[in-house]
């Protein structure tokens, strides 16, 4: 349950006693009662101000703590707006100072600087894209060199290498031609030994046979012609029989040589081709880089033909101008010349006959002066005095006049040089900011590495 309090201020504790003390009626102990009660009323007072639980605490310490926040919050504003202040003045600054460099800008000392930094930029520019140039023309150079140094190594080598290997395959023809001739050598020696073996052979069968037979002669001397008749054809059909075997031997070692010769002829042949085709693609490959270089300097030449000629043309045509030039230009003076001659004639036949005009005229003149002169000069004396009256008042105006322009001249001219002091002050002023810019540009620009030598003369001629 919630506990429910009655609060009870010490007005209504007052009235309810007023309303008491009005019903008893006057009390001789009123007196020191309600003395009592204030001396309690200010002790509880005392004690109850040092109490931070109480609602009159809390409702000061709550009006107490809305005063600080007030004021922090108006010190915060105040810090704030002294920020914003602070803020403005520097964009007011800013704003001022942009809008005299724009000022500054659109004026015509300044563009002419511009202009002179955009040049010297454009040199620098310039100069920095000659340097790389030069150093990818050296390092181009450079690529070149090594390249003709790498194919001319490549052509010795190659050059080198088809020599070994001609070489080689001159040694391997000589040493297989000298491996077939004694091959050849060897079998000659062979069949010559086999046939001397042979005829040893069929001498030793002859002399057995004879041997034979001269003992069978003893022993069959009626069989000796029929025998000796057969041997004799036996011998014949054997020395017939040597022979074709000696022809077929010869047959088949000439064979054997003739297809060694074939072989070794075939391999000579296959490589004195390869020597061949070897030296036929080299020769190709020599007069293909010689058609080349033959065409680029063609090229080249022809090029510098081309510029020759359009030079040369140029020149032709520049030389025709001027002498079209020359030639307009001295049929124009003679025009002029034969114009101003024509025209001298013209004016010295009008100087005659104004000559003899003014002198009738003069005539006519003087006739007529001498008659007017008699009139005027009674005229002239009536207008003497009068003028000299009105030259008298004229020269007191006059006077007046030169008082009142010497005034109005003093007070202009002192209007003026006022003026001019503050433009002359005004001018200065710019010509100060003006050097102070073009410094602070010409140090940035040294800062760079940049030429400044334009920019230091266009300050000068400023």
């Amino acid at each position: 349950m919630s506990a429910t309090i009655t609060m009870v201020t010490r007005e209504d504790i007052d009235r309810m006693m007023s309303s008491v003390g009005g019903v008893q009626g006057n009390c001789p102990t009123e007196a020191p009662l309600k003395s009592k009660r204030e001396h309690l009323k200010q002790k509880s007072d005392a004690r109850v101000t040092g109490w931070t639980d109480t609602l009159a605490a809390k409702r000061k310490a709550k009006l107490d703590w809305k005063a600080d926040k007030a004021r922090q919050d108006e010190e915060q504003r105040k810090v704030q707006d002294a920020k914003d202040a602070a803020r403005h003045q520097r964009v007011r600054a800013v704003t001022l100072s942009n809008a005299d460099k724009l000022i500054r800008e659109q004026t015509e000392r300044v563009r002419q600087f511009r202009s002179q930094q955009m040049l010297v930029d454009t040199i620098d520019t310039r100069d920095r894209q000659l340097e790389e140039k030069k150093a990818r023309r050296k390092s181009e150079e450079a690529m070149e060199e090594l390249w003709h140094l790498a194919v001319m190594d490549d052509l010795q080598k190659a050059e080198e290498k088809s020599k070994k290997e001609t070489e080689a395959e001159k040694k391997r023809s000589l040493d297989l031609a000298e491996d077939l001739s004694r091959q050849r050598e060897e079998r000659q020696e062979r069949i010559q030994l086999q046939q001397q073996a042979k005829r040893e052979e069929e001498v030793l069968m002859i002399r057995k046979i004879s041997e034979d037979e001269a003992k069978k002669e003893k022993l069959e001397l009626q069989q000796k012609n029929e025998r000796r008749a057969t041997a004799k054809l036996e011998m014949e059909k054997n020395q017939e029989l040597l022979r074709m075997r000696q022809e077929e031997a010869q047959r088949r070692e000439m064979e054997r040589s003739r297809k060694c010769e074939e072989e070794l002829a075939q391999r000579n042949r296959i490589s004195k081709a390869r020597a061949n085709l070897e030296i036929k693609h080299f020769e190709e490959k020599q007069a293909m880089k010689k058609l080349l270089s033959d065409r680029a300097s063609e090229e080249l030449k022809q090029r510098s033909m081309r510029e020759c000629e359009i030079f040369e043309r140029d020149v032709k045509n520049k030389q025709e101008r001027e002498r079209q030039k020359e030639e307009a230009a001295r049929k124009k003076h003679e025009r002029e010349r034969a114009d101003i001659d024509k025209s001298r004639r013209h004016q010295l036949q009008a100087k005659v006959k104004d000559r003899e005009a003014e002198r009738e005229l003069g005539e006519l003149y003087a006739k007529e002066l001498a008659r007017i002169t008699s009139q005027k000069q009674d005229l002239e004396k009536r207008k003497e005095i009068d003028r000299r009256k009105a030259n008298v008042q004229l020269r007191e105006q006059q006077r007046q006049q030169i008082v009142a322009n010497e005034a109005a001249r003093r007070s202009r001219n002192a209007s003026a040089l006022a003026e001019e002091r503050e433009v002359f002050q005004q001018l200065a002023h710019e010509d100060d900011l003006f050097r102070q810019f073009v410094n602070a540009e010409i140090e940035s620009y040294k800062a760079a590495g940049k030429r400044t030598a334009l920019l230091e003369r266009a300050t000068l001629r400023v």
